[in-house]
């Protein structure tokens, strides 16, 4: 009933995707989908926000140039462009130099708040997505691991999506 549910600011729910799967994909200048990257939450309150944490564990050819985005349902949230060019987020060097395309990963963080107006009951799916700046090129990422085929001594790791719900 809604009767039970707690006064606007409460945290009503949270769920989590961890994503192990090693794989590699291809982007380019529109929205992609980054594989395994995807969440669903069924709002328990009507008008809640949703707090999104994304953590991408992975390598890029083409790292300078990669912009990250989350959709709801396949529409970007918290932008005021669906340029290619214009993003959210970007992946943070974990070295000392621009180059270095074999065996050290880049990390993508991102959190926002998303107010949707949501209603109770109808599920929400948040996708993180990406696309590369460099017009008409391509670029692969990799994800959960780098560059090189997985080894000893080449980092390999995990991703995680989190959603917070927040009552209104």
């Amino acid at each position: 009933t809604t009767a039970d549910i707690p006064a606007g600011g409460k945290i009503l729910q949270v769920v989590n995707l961890v994503y192990s799967t090693q794989s590699s994909m291809t982007l380019s200048n529109t929205d992609t989908a980054i594989t395994g990257m995807n969440l669903d939450i069924t709002p328990v309150g009507s008008g809640s926000r949703f707090r999104i944490d994304v953590r991408l564990f992975g390598e890029s050819a083409n790292q300078q140039n990669t912009i990250y985005n989350l959709q709801r349902n396949g529409t970007r949230v918290n932008t005021t462009s669906n340029l290619y060019y214009h993003g959210l987020s970007m992946a943070t060097l974990t070295f000392g130099t621009a180059v270095n395309n074999s065996s050290t990963p880049e990390m993508m963080h991102l959190a926002t708040v998303d107010s949707t107006g949501s209603t109770a009951g109808s599920a929400i799916t948040y996708t993180l997505i990406a696309t590369t700046t460099s017009n008409g090129m391509t670029s692969t990422q990799w994800i959960n691991r780098c560059f090189v085929t997985p080894t000893a001594g080449f980092e390999t790791g995990i991703s995680e999506i989190i959603i917070t719900e927040i009552g209104a």
